[in-house]
């Protein structure tokens, strides 16, 4: 799971779903009636109805009051992969956690379309499958991350794939 843990849900829970991706990889869930939504990977739920009847929808992630971002971003191609690299501070004792310490957001090309794709990893790079094909540009950002939630963005000055 590249972000951070919010919390567990029960096999057969009951919840609303209220918001998705653009392709409706990821859909925002909440407790019905409640007021605590969390990013869940759709393809972990049993959704009773059409995902993609749903709007779509953007909450920022929860800002960390206590790390500036990540820097020294970059991305080199070699033919369908993209490795992006960057540097940081690292985590002071107490502020570690269970999920990985970076987090890339990726929307890349896989089969024809712009698929939104998060990694997250320990590492200070990371390598991910982007092909040819697509009509819209690949893009992504760099988070690093820390218990309290997540740094400032940092854009990748992506590489074409031509």
């Amino acid at each position: 799971m590249p972000y951070l843990y919010k919390y567990g849900l029960y096999p057969e829970s009951n919840i609303d779903v209220f918001g998705r991706t653009d392709n409706g990889s990821w859909v925002l869930i909440r407790a019905i009636g409640g007021t605590n939504p969390c990013w869940v990977k759709a393809d972990q739920l049993e959704i009773k109805g059409d995902v993609m009847a749903i709007a779509p929808t953007y909450i920022p992630l929860p800002q960390s009051p206590y790390y500036g971002p990540v820097w020294n971003v970059s991305a080199v191609r070699e033919g369908d992969e993209v490795t992006v690299s960057w540097q940081w501070t690292g985590l002071r004792a107490g502020d570690d956690h269970a999920s990985p310490t970076y987090l890339l957001e990726a929307w890349v090309c896989q089969d024809g379309e712009l698929s939104f794709t998060p990694v997250g990893t320990d590492s200070t790079s990371t390598t991910i499958t982007d092909e040819k094909g697509c009509s819209e540009a690949s893009h992504g950002r760099v988070f690093g991350v820390e218990k309290h939630g997540y740094t400032k963005a940092v854009e990748v000055l992506w590489p074409g794939n031509n």
